[in-house]
């Protein structure tokens, strides 16, 4: 498929890849009803663990030396990557 009008118009194709798209949703509704079936006991020990994990990554980046700038933006780039990694996305402006 040709993306030449939606690229001049300053769009990224790869935001048009309908059936990639139509995948990830179907899959994504699968694994949610497969989740509402299991016990909340279950689940909630994941979801903790993998805060955690994110709680001690953001927290080497506040720590870390080499992210140095004054308006922290080195560092604030950095956590919001370790949150798009996990799938969490992120609405902020691009500086």
């Amino acid at each position: 498929m040709e993306y030449d009008i939606f690229e001049e118009m300053g769009f990224d194709p790869k935001f048009f890849d309908l059936p990639k798209n139509l995948y990830q949703f179907a899959i994504g509704e699968m694994a949610v009803k497969y989740l509402e079936t299991l016990h909340p006991d279950s689940i909630i020990p994941l979801a903790e663990s993998k805060a955690i994990e994110l709680l001690a990554e953001i927290k080497a980046i506040l720590e870390d030396n080499t992210l140095e700038d004054p308006e922290c933006f080195c560092r604030i780039s950095a956590i919001i990557a370790a949150f798009e990694t996990r799938g969490v996305p992120i609405k902020r402006h691009d500086w």
